[in-house]
C-alpha cells in the first residue's frame, strides 16, 4: 500500500477532517487559496514530501496541487536549469534575474490563477531558494529576499526540510544516475544551509523546520500534520 495512504488511513481514525478554508491572505486576488512551500537543501526530500503531501491532501478531499521552480516551461526556466549542469554556470547575478523574471511567470500563469480558484498550491522550491543559493554564490541575502519580497506572494508556510550536508552528499551520491551540479558540492550545500537557517531566525512564524534524517513516513507524517494544523486556523 502506498505510504500516504497509509498515513492518511491513520489520520483519518482519529480526527474529523471538515475543515473550512477560511484563511487571511495579502491581498483579495489570493483570499480563497493556501500556499504552501517546502524548501531545504539538495538531497533533503523536498520533491518526494512534496508530492507526497499533495496526493495525501487530495486523498482526504482537499484540491491540492504540486508545482515547482524553476518552472519547466518558460525560457528562463529552462536556461536555469541548464545551467545547472553546465560546465560553465551563469554568474550569480544572472541567474538572479532569471530566476525572478521565472518566478514572476510562474505566479501569473500558475499560482495565482490557481489560488483564485481556491486550491492548495505546494511548491517545490520557491523564493527562499534564490535567497539561499544564490546568496551563496555571493550575493547579499537579504537583497535577494527584499527583492523577491517586492515581487513575491508570502506563502502560508515553509516546511524547510533539513539535515546535514555530510548525508545530504552521500543522498546525491546514491540516488542520482545524471551527475550532480555545481551547488551539490559540501562547501557549495554548507552556505546554502547556513542561510536557510538564518531564515529560520528571520521568519520564526513562518518556517517550520523537519529533521528528515528519519524515516520517510515519519517525516511524512509530521509534515501533514503540521499542514493541517495550520489550515484550521
Amino acid at each position: 500500500m502506498d505510504l500516504y495512504f497509509v498515513v492518511c488511513e491513520k489520520l483519518l481514525t482519529t480526527s474529523i477532517l471538515f475543515i473550512e478554508l477560511t484563511l487571511d491572505t495579502m491581498s483579495d486576488s489570493t483570499s480563497a487559496g493556501f500556499l504552501i512551500c517546502l524548501e531545504g537543501i539538495d538531497g533533503s526530500g523536498k520533491t518526494t514530501h512534496s508530492k507526497l503531501l499533495v496526493e495525501c491532501l487530495c486523498s482526504l478531499s482537499y484540491d491540492a496541487e504540486y508545482t515547482t521552480e524553476p518552472t519547466k516551461w518558460s525560457e528562463q526556466g529552462k536556461k536555469l536549469r541548464e545551467s545547472f549542469f553546465a560546465p560553465t554556470r551563469l554568474s550569480a547575478e544572472e541567474e538572479f534575474k532569471l530566476f525572478l523574471e521565472d518566478r514572476k511567470l510562474h505566479l501569473k500563469e500558475e499560482v495565482i490563477p490557481l489560488l483564485n480558484q481556491g486550491k492548495i498550491i505546494v511548491t517545490d522550491r520557491y523564493y527562499f531558494s534564490s535567497v539561499a543559493y544564490q546568496g551563496s554564490r555571493g550575493l547579499s541575502w537579504k537583497y535577494i529576499l527584499n527583492e523577491n519580497m517586492k515581487i513575491a506572494i508570502e506563502p502560508k508556510i515553509v516546511i524547510l526540510l533539513d539535515l546535514s550536508v555530510d548525508e545530504a552528499v552521500e543522498r546525491i551520491s546514491n540516488g542520482r544516475t545524471h551527475g550532480t551540479n555545481t551547488f551539490e558540492k559540501h562547501e557549495s550545500l554548507q552556505r546554502v544551509r547556513n542561510i536557510y537557517l538564518k531564515l529560520v531566525n528571520e521568519f520564526p512564524d513562518l518556517f517550520f523546520l523537519i529533521n528528515v534524517s528519519r524515516e520517510k513516513e515519519d517525516v511524512h507524517k509530521d509534515i501533514l500534520n503540521i499542514i493541517l494544523e495550520r489550515i484550521k486556523k
